[in-house]
């Protein structure tokens, strides 16, 4: 009994040791502002492109805690200008999941909801239709540094048009998050 209680506290004290190490490898990669909050704050700035022809930039702030998991508001701004071509605005909060299976990379997959705005041109009049839909993403990020990231991502949405058929968006995007 006394060798069991040893070999149990002995393997209590290793698992307790290497998950100390590995909490203070996480804490050496963070920058001041992350180890005082014990919080991921990223902002990101891309380009994204869906299959129906609709391109733009895409705008994202998140915040991770304990640099896992956290929530992401992301918004879609269109940049196409030509004047008979539908504009398609979407703006989704997100559920994230930060896995970094290596140092320099990290999987995020997205699940979000919110809202889409498509404004239709017709002939003279322009139509604006609203609706709130659910949207999944998958990021690949890349570190450049402990602040910088290139991300690349595919991102699938739904959203109504004027007749109220609901159409579906695949799309793909990249750009750089700064994280602090």
């Amino acid at each position: 009994m006394k060798r069991f209680l040893l070999v149990f506290l002995l393997l209590t004290s290793l698992a307790f040791c290497t998950e100390e190490k590995e909490a203070e490898q996480e804490e050496e990669q963070m920058t001041p502002a992350q180890k005082l909050w014990g919080r991921k704050f990223q902002a990101s700035l891309g380009y994204t492109y869906f299959s129906s022809g609709h391109q733009g930039i895409d705008i994202g702030y998140g915040i991770w805690d304990d640099n896992k998991m956290g929530i992401l508001a992301d918004v879609f701004v269109p940049i196409d200008t030509s004047k008979d071509h539908n504009k398609l605005y979407l703006i989704s909060f997100f559920w994230v999941w930060d896995w970094t299976p290596i140092e320099w990379l990290s999987i995020l997959p997205k699940i979000g909801y919110g809202a889409k705005i498509l404004e239709q041109n017709f002939q003279e009049d322009k139509a604006y239709r609203l609706s709130w839909e659910p949207t999944m993403s998958l990021d690949l990020t890349f570190a450049l540094s402990n602040f910088v990231k290139l991300y690349t991502s595919y991102t699938w949405a739904m959203y109504e048009d004027i007749s109220d058929h609901l159409h579906q968006l695949h799309g793909g995007s990249l750009g750089l998050r700064i994280a602090y």
